[in-house]
């Protein structure tokens, strides 16, 4: 870990209790990033029915999403924005439903073109929506630019 000394003592003390973790430098690390950046479309390629859900959370809710999903699943733990792998739509929408109730901020972020129009992308838009479709119409007025592009809401 590099950066202030004072938040790698924090970081240290708080991910002791995870156990041994492993590094990678080099050309090492650069294969994980690459991995991980090609995760999404190689998984989309092989499940044509799949879907990718976007979950955003807080830190202390991160355990309770990453262990929801049912397959594969990614997570940006310093952001809480967490990604969940499903291998059919179905599966996802219900997955998004379910996180809906329990007030988690989610999107559907990838699905077959030839699904999005049956699934709810966007099944529980925060309170931030109206002052979306307000700057989005001062921007645009006449609402005559990407009509319907924010999850079918915007």
């Amino acid at each position: 870990m590099a950066g202030n000394a004072a938040a790698v003592e924090r970081y240290d003390r708080e991910l002791a209790g995870l156990g041994e973790g492993m590094t990678f430098d080099g050309p090492r690390q650069q294969t994980l990033w690459q991995h991980l950046s090609d995760f999404t479309p190689r998984f989309l390629k092989t499940h044509r029915d799949g879907a990718v859900v976007r979950a955003s959370c807080t830190l202390k809710e991160l355990g309770a999403v990453m262990a929801s999903f049912e397959g594969p699943a990614l997570a940006r733990a310093a952001s809480g924005v967490c990604y969940g792998y499903f291998e059919r739509c179905g599966a996802a929408s219900a997955w998004a439903a379910e996180a809906a109730e329990r007030e988690w901020k989610i999107v559907i972020e990838f699905s077959p073109e030839s699904r999005k129009r049956a699934l709810d992308l966007w099944p529980a838009p925060g309170a931030d929506l109206e002052i979306m479709r307000r700057v989005k119409n001062l921007f645009d007025p006449g609402n005559v630019l990407n009509r319907g592009r924010l999850y079918r809401r915007i």
